[in-house]
């Protein structure tokens, strides 16, 4: 007879139920629809990797949005209020290693265990993995854990194999990896790898919500042990102060003695499971309402026009495999038949509205590239580009004919008409962009040194890249900045703010007067 499950886990797993479902749909919809969210901007871990990039130079990495900032602002408090509440209740990729686990349970009916010494080792796994992660973001200014994540991994398996092998081949095969492992270990990426887990279990340590045991009333039948999906030592412990505890309340509500043996509290004093639950959902709830009043809760990414439009340079980076060839032509000018032709593709096969993504699905080409079409565009507008590997042959500089003009994008203006622009006809300062005129002159601090429109000064660049980038020299480039003339020109510029008393923002304003 199977055992009856109390209404605390029931709800428990309707919410992470809501949750997995909830991702998933969007996760589909993502590919069917035009502006849905990404698997990166549902992410909350995401909010910590660009606060490393926002701390180094003012901006925020490439594929997050404001709502990862929000939910990483969730997840803190909640992990500073409620240890590790959103792994137990919240967490999408938790429940799906929740239901793989209940799979296991029904196929090999036993609960497997990783030999406790080896167990103990793997957990610090984690927290290596979390340090490895800020640092190299920190370093390179990217979402380095981008192609070895599962999670995004799962955000693309609706965008065919093709594609998601060929970005996220390390992350679909650790997604494989950590599903399987899960029916047989639960929740395995939890425990081993994960670093938002690893983030929530060093706040775990302030002490404000615990599980705590009546040592008099336990019966020492070691339930809870085994309801643990954690693997914690429960029918041992006073007070659980492990940071693996997921605050799932498996332990407590499957304790047989009725004498409260087993209680949560907070601030050392008992407290109702469901005025915690209610505590950890209503903290949730109420970040995603301050996301919504203060217009932060946004999901979705801005499309290529309005990017082009903010950055002041079309840029091939931000060409996706989402990008329409509609959207394509709109920015560039150059039709999108034309860029159909380009690519080896017949336009009658292709609607303009297909996303590029799609295109091989439609032409019976599993192996084609959204990076064709950027060397295809690159070669109509004359733009230095030699590939995502670098492997692929350098563009020259000077602009292909074009049968229509290079851009025609709207450019926001005081009334409500708006007027065109267009990319200016001279050689680009980076590969892949071309910078987008408009009406102000172009920044000049001497006869010899012009700033182009959408050069954005990294913290990550030293004095010499910055003047390779702008075709000077460093020291017109340290006259610019208003830096010391003794000032190291190889170190990168956020290196050496405090050295110097500037700050980078105050550098982006210098270099852009």
């Amino acid at each position: 007879m199977a055992k009856k499950i109390s209404k605390i886990q029931l709800f428990r797993r309707i919410v992470l139920g809501v949750m997995l479902s909830g991702f998933l749909i969007l996760i589909v919809l993502h590919d069917l629809l035009p502006n849905m969210p990404s698997v990166d901007s549902l992410c909350p871990f995401g909010g910590l990797e660009t606060l490393m990039k926002w701390l180094a130079s003012g901006e925020f990495l490439k594929h997050i949005t404001p709502s990862n900032i929000v939910l990483f602002g969730a997840v803190v408090v909640l992990g500073i209020v409620l240890s590790r509440f959103f792994c137990g209740w919240l967490c999408a990729f938790g429940a799906l290693q929740g239901v793989f686990g209940w799979i296991g349970k029904k196929i090999f009916k036993k609960r497997f265990t990783v030999p406790p010494k080896v167990d103990r080792v793997l957990r610090w796994a984690k927290y290596v993995i979390l340090v490895g992660i800020i640092y190299f973001t920190w370093k390179t200014g990217e979402l380095v854990i981008r192609p070895y994540d599962p999670v995004a991994a799962l955000g693309h398996l609706t965008a065919g194999f093709a594609e998601l092998w060929a970005e996220f081949k390390i992350g679909f095969i650790l997604l494989i990896l950590f599903l399987g492992l899960s029916m047989l270990y639960e929740r395995a990426f939890c425990k081993y790898a994960c670093p938002l887990g690893a983030l929530l279990a060093i706040l775990s340590r302030i002490p404000i919500f615990r599980i705590k045991r009546d040592e008099p009333t336990c019966i020492s039948c070691s339930l809870c042990d085994r309801a643990c999906p954690m693997n914690i030592d429960v029918s041992h412990a006073d007070a659980i102060h492990s940071p693996e505890c997921i605050g799932c309340m498996e332990c407590v509500t499957v304790c047989p003695t009725k004498k409260n043996t087993l209680y949560t509290t907070l601030g050392g004093k008992k407290t109702k499971i469901w005025t915690i639950i209610g505590l950890g959902l209503g903290i949730y709830a109420a970040a995603a309402l301050i996301g919504q009043a203060t217009g932060m809760l946004k999901f979705t990414n801005p499309t290529l026009k309005q990017v082009t439009l903010e950055e002041g340079t079309f840029n091939l980076e931000n060409v996706k495999g989402s990008t329409t060839y509609a959207e394509l032509a709109e920015v560039t000018g150059i039709d999108a038949a034309v860029i159909l032709t380009d690519i080896g593709v017949d336009p009658a096969l292709v609607p303009a509205t297909t996303k590029i993504k799609d295109t091989g699905a439609l032409i019976g080409k599993e192996d084609f590239e959204t990076d064709a079409v950027r060397m295809a565009i690159a070669k109509r507008l004359g733009i230095p580009y030699t590939g995502e590997d670098g492997e692929g042959e350098a563009v020259p500089s000077e602009p292909s004919p074009v049968e229509n003009p290079p851009l025609e994008a709207v450019q926001p203006q005081a009334s409500t008409e708006s007027t065109t622009t267009q990319i200016l006809s001279p050689p680009p300062s980076a590969q892949g962009t071309v910078p987008v005129s408009s009406a102000a002159p172009t920044t000049e601090s001497s006869p010899t040194l012009k700033i182009p429109e959408g050069f954005t000064l990294e913290g990550t660049l030293t004095i010499e890249e910055t003047a390779s980038k702008l075709n000077t020299t460093p020291e017109q480039v340290i006259e610019k900045l208003g830096l010391p003339h003794d000032i190291p020109t190889n170190k990168p510029l956020r290196d050496m703010a405090k050295d110097f008393g500037y700050t980078m923002t105050e550098l982006k304003e210098r270099i852009a007067q």
